[in-house]
């Protein structure tokens, strides 16, 4: 049995593709539109991922008709429901023609994808227009499809599982147990008590992006103290029974209470920092109630959890710091891009599947072939040599071991919000110069933390924490770290850890080995092979033009190595460098 899931509501839209129970394919639609999120939500469209899923199609070989249903992570008749509700008493953020028009997009998308008015030709050998007219489709809850998203990927038979984000249909917090093939819902929270759209509001006023800005704000957390908390814990009000209520008025107009906002141009001042840590520890304390609470309630030892606010990995690792927690699975990703997978799941199990998603990992997107690659490598003026697969990862640790950045695009890419190492700028961590390097390249504010690669035999050496394979914690890095990799190490002393195991990805694992063998630190920086407000790289072509115009040292594409220096043997501080430099330094400091 094929399904096709689908979420493409909100933003990251995105495609997951499920294979008699196996998880085969899966893609946010950004790294092929090269807009970032992949959309901004918008009540006047109807939007599907065309790209997306003909990519799916081509990398299964499999036709339209070969889909045995779709599964789309998002019910318009429980939004309309709630919306009606909602304006009248004045829970949701727009107007009720607003909500009105967001139904009418959700319900047109299986119209849109049936007619196939849109549908670009270069699709047509795997797509007929009225394909999809013959198709199951299946609209799933949203908070139900983030629950089976982390649920039937976590290996767990039973488990309390945790839902938090903006909002879904009109839900924002929502508790299930799960058991089996069972997903029970134990509580929920509705609109506007949200503590995804707290986070994002709060965002807007401290001059980032709202609903895409928020992981900037858990970072600057770090150079704060909570000397705001007072005026923030007037926003959210904890009540019996693991729930809580957000002043949605006062959240609407934060002026009053936390003075003027500062605008995108402006300087980051300490109060702004300040405010960025008292949200974090507000967040925290409420996130906390909520999931020991319940954990308590159900009597559950297992804890999954999904949607967009569990991608704070600070608060999971404080979840994991202060409750009793045995078994913990965070849906690497936990953003709408991950309802895909949820929906396909829920799909799956309905029609009598076993309900554990088969996959090997994340790396669940395109790939692109050495022969591929090759061929385009020869219609450019690149000067590029192609290694052996014995001299790859010893040449790559070689370059990082002398300090050079090096973008590496190799394997399949990555689904989910976070590099794994496929589509990654990698460098030592030795220097803690690295990160002012790394986040010039990148033209990224300067208070971005750098997140490490390590091998998991050697996780315990140099951190605490529960290990976590998808960077999904943040985990206190030991003394002897500090002193080793400080590129790494946050100004809250923590780490964003991603272990790597030889048995899932060897080439990254030899890298490191190699690195290891050469410096004595079996650690490296990851960072995601893009420049700010860009998606991921997806192609060998974005990969160039990344690599071009940030100033890395060496871009490996495959099995290819080119150097992107302006100049053999030329260091960072050359003057040919710095002119890129100072650029970027004004740029990330906007």
């Amino acid at each position: 049995m094929i399904i096709l899931g689908i979420n493409s509501f909100f933003e990251h839209p995105a495609v997951a593709l499920l294979k008699d129970g196996e998880l085969v394919f899966a893609i946010e639609d950004e790294r092929l539109t090269r807009v970032k999120h992949g959309r901004s939500f918008s009540p006047y469209s109807t939007y599907v991922p065309y790209a997306s899923i003909f990519k799916a199609l081509e990398f299964a070989d499999i036709k339209v008709s070969d889909i045995d249903q779709v599964a789309y992570s998002y019910d318009p008749w429980r939004h309309l429901i709630a919306s009606l509700h909602g304006c009248m008493t004045g829970k949701r953020i727009l107007s009720f023609r607003g909500e009105l028009n967001a139904y009418m997009a959700a319900r047109n998308v299986k119209k849109e994808l049936s007619e196939g008015l849109t549908l670009d030709v270069r699709y047509l050998n795997r797509w007929g227009r009225k394909d999809f007219q013959k198709i199951p489709f299946k609209n799933w809850d949203h908070h139900l499809s983030h629950a089976a998203s982390t649920f039937f990927c976590s290996g767990f038979e039973s488990s309390l599982v945790v839902v938090s984000d903006g909002s879904g249909e009109n839900a924002c917090t929502s508790v299930y147990v799960g058991e089996g093939s069972t997903l029970k819902k134990f509580a929920q929270i509705d609109m506007p008590n949200s503590l995804g759209l707290l986070y994002s509001f709060v965002t807007g006023h401290l001059g980032f992006q709202p609903f895409g800005d928020e992981y900037k704000v858990m970072g600057l957390a770090a150079f704060g103290k909570p000397t705001m908390k007072q005026e923030l814990n007037k926003l959210v009000h904890k009540v019996d029974g693991g729930r809580y209520t957000v002043d949605f008025e006062r959240l609407k107009n934060l002026t009053p209470l936390l003075g003027l906002p500062r605008r995108a141009c402006d300087p980051i001042e300490q109060r702004h920092k300040d405010l960025a840590r008292s949200l974090q520890s507000v967040f925290e304390d409420t996130l906390m109630y909520v999931v020991a609470y319940h954990m308590g309630a159900t009597r559950q030892k297992n804890l999954c959890v999904a949607g967009g606010t569990f991608l704070n990995c600070v608060a999971n690792y404080k979840l994991l710091s202060t409750i009793d927690i045995d078994g913990f699975f965070a849906q690497p990703a936990a953003h709408d891009a991950g309802t895909a997978i949820g929906a396909a799941a829920l799909s799956w199990v309905a029609a009598g599947g076993q309900p554990q998603i088969e996959y090997d990992s994340m790396l669940l997107g395109t790939e692109w072939s050495d022969q591929q690659i090759g061929m385009m490598l020869k219609d450019t003026n690149l000067s590029y040599r192609k290694l052996q697969p014995n001299e790859l990862a010893s040449t790559i640790g070689d370059l990082l071991a002398k300090e050079y950045v090096t973008a590496y695009f190799g394997g399949r890419m990555e689904f989910g919000p976070r590099a794994l190492g496929a589509r990654s700028f990698l460098a030592s961590p030795r220097s803690a110069r690295t990160q002012e390097r790394l986040n010039i390249i990148k033209a990224r504010e300067q208070f971005r933390p750098l997140a490490p690669l390590v091998r998991e035999q050697d996780y315990d050496t140099y951190f605490e924490g529960r290990p976590n394979r998808y960077m999904m914690l943040a985990v206190n890095a030991k003394p002897r770290t500090h002193e080793v990799a400080p590129a790494i190490v946050h100004a809250d002393g923590t780490s964003r850890v991603q272990i790597v195991r030889k048995s899932e990805d060897h080439m990254l694992h030899s890298i490191l080995s190699e690195f290891h063998d050469r410096t004595g630190i079996p650690i490296l920086v990851n960072t995601s092979l893009n420049t700010r407000g860009r998606p991921i790289d997806e192609s060998p072509v974005d990969a160039i033009a990344t690599a071009f115009c940030s100033g890395v040292d060496y871009l490996v594409l495959g099995s290819y190595l080119i150097d992107t220096r302006r100049g053999a043997g030329q260091d960072f501080n050359t003057e040919s460098v710095q002119s890129v430099k100072r650029d970027r330094l004004r740029l990330s400091a906007e």
